[in-house]
């Protein structure tokens, strides 16, 4: 894969980091789980020659059910309410993975919108 299209893929809403997936993970319970889990079963894109990234910048294309990703952000909301912090070598709170969770619905809406006017 040449790096432009990777690029490209690694910004699409629906692209998400093992990081990303393993503290939304953390904070998660119920079918949830079950669908991050999946996630991180699926083999992650091909990175481009000269990555110098291992398995912790791996990125995974998705596809999932728009109530899933409701149930997500619901309790990432509620971890940011209780102020929990993600683990690893620097402890953030979890705004930043909300922003891509509402990221991801507000693409999951748009994919409905466009279906809708077919």
């Amino acid at each position: 894969m040449l790096w432009d299209e990777y690029k490209e893929l690694c910004d699409h809403p629906s692209v998400l980091t093992r990081w990303l997936v393993q503290q939304t993970l953390r904070i998660c319970d119920s079918d949830c789980t079950k669908a991050l889990e999946s996630i991180l079963n699926t083999p992650p894109l091909i990175k481009p020659l000269g990555h110098k990234g291992g398995l912790a910048t791996d990125m995974f294309q998705t596809s999932l059910a728009r109530e899933v990703v409701v149930e997500i952000i619901e309790q990432v909301q509620l971890a940011i309410a209780n102020d929990a912090k993600t683990t690893g070598p620097i402890e953030r709170d979890y705004s930043s993975i909300g922003q891509a969770w509402l990221e991801y619905l507000h693409w999951c809406d748009a994919q409905v919108d466009c279906n809708s006017q077919e």
